[in-house]
C-alpha cells in the first residue's frame, strides 16, 4: 500500500512536472499536435472512467481513477494557456495528496475486512456504525 501511496502521490506527478518544465521548448511543436493530444487524452479519460464502473476491487478502482486524473492533467497542458496550466497544476497536487489517502483508507479498510471486494464490504458502514 505504501508503494501505490508514493506511486499515485509522487511518480505520476513527476511526468506532469516534466511536462511543465519543458512546456517552453514544445510551444511550438505543441501548437501543431495539441488537438490529437487533447483528443487522446480525454478519449483515454473517458475509456478508463468507464473501466473504473466495473471495478471491483477498491485499490484497483483508486487507481484506474489516477490514471482517468492524469488525461485530464493532459489536456489542459496541451490546451497552452494560462488557464490550463494552472488547472493541471491544481489539479495535481490536489490528485497528489487526495490518491495518496484514499489508499490509505483502502488499506484501513483491508485490514479491517480483510478484502477489497466492494461487493463484500457494501453494507458495512451500517453495519459497523450499530456495533460501535
Amino acid at each position: 500500500v505504501s508503494g501505490s501511496m508514493i506511486l499515485a502521490g509522487v511518480l505520476l506527478k513527476l511526468g506532469g512536472y516534466g511536462l511543465l518544465r519543458v512546456f517552453s521548448m514544445m510551444q511550438i511543436l505543441g501548437t501543431k499536435f495539441n488537438f490529437i493530444w487533447i483528443s487522446i487524452s480525454l478519449i483515454g479519460g473517458v475509456l478508463v472512467s468507464l473501466i473504473c464502473l466495473w471495478q471491483m476491487d477498491l485499490k484497483a478502482l483508486i487507481a484506474y481513477s489516477s490514471v482517468a486524473h492524469m488525461g485530464i492533467v493532459l489536456s489542459g497542458l496541451m490546451t497552452m494557456t494560462y488557464w490550463g496550466l494552472n488547472g493541471s497544476y491544481t489539479l495535481m497536487i490536489a490528485h497528489g495528496l487526495c490518491s495518496s489517502g484514499l489508499f490509505c483508507l483502502a488499506n484501513i479498510s483491508y485490514e479491517r475486512m480483510s478484502s477489497r471486494s466492494l461487493l463484500i464490504n457494501k453494507g458495512m458502514l451500517k453495519f459497523l456504525l450499530c456495533s460501535g
